[in-house]
């Protein structure tokens, strides 16, 4: 990263670019969103064309739920640095403002990165989980639920990318009526953490039902 700031930031504001760098990574970890775009919206002023600074901003504005600014800056992002491994964001962004026929396109993209090494598991994960939220918003809950259940889930046992995939699974089944289908994906998350989420309070509630 230090190289790239080099590269990019104007005259003289190398050292001042760095801190603030530093002092948004810091507002991030205590929820600070607000102030940590403040911070990289003041970098990206003095280094417009820093690939981390545009990622950055992107991830903080999604977290802030400014859809429209994280779809900007994660475009940008994707464009100067010639990545996909940030769609899952923009899939999500994409799905949040109404963009549906986006989101298929940059989940294919994601698959196409991944099968090339170029795209973390665990992002396209979280692109699939958006791409079959999607597909329950539109009622098409059966395809949803297969989508999650076909996805490329890591070997060597159950980690976090299984409960997510298994807790999002069981979200829509219930969204379906599915309730013993439900209850089988809530349970399965909880082999990874009884605490994952709140999936035991999502099992005790179906057993009430």
């Amino acid at each position: 990263m230090y190289r790239e700031q080099k590269r990019t930031v104007r005259n003289g504001a190398l050292d001042d670019v760095a801190r603030a760098l530093g002092a948004a990574a810091e507002a991030v970890e205590v929820g600070d969103v607000v102030r940590a775009i403040e911070l990289l919206e003041w970098a990206k002023a003095m280094a417009p064309r820093s690939v981390a600074i545009r990622e950055g901003l992107g991830v903080a504005a999604y977290m802030r739920e400014d859809f429209e600014g994280a779809q900007r800056e994660l475009l940008a992002y994707r464009r100067m640095s010639g990545r996909a491994d940030q769609n899952h964001l923009l899939a999500d962004t994409a799905r949040a403002l109404g963009r549906t026929e986006r989101v298929v396109e940059l989940v294919e993209e994601m698959e196409a990165g991944h099968a090339a090494g170029k795209v973390p598991l665990d992002n396209l994960i979280e692109a699939l989980i958006v791409q079959a939220g999607m597909l329950a918003d539109q009622g098409r809950h059966v395809e949803a639920i297969t989508l999650l259940e076909h996805a490329p889930l890591p070997d060597g046992g159950v980690s976090v990318p299984h409960a997510r995939t298994w807790y999002a699974a069981g979200d829509i089944a219930e969204q379906a009526g599915e309730l013993e289908q439900a209850r089988e994906f809530f349970e399965a998350a909880m082999l990874v953490d009884d605490d994952f989420m709140d999936a035991e309070a999502r099992v005790d509630d179906l057993g009430k039902g």
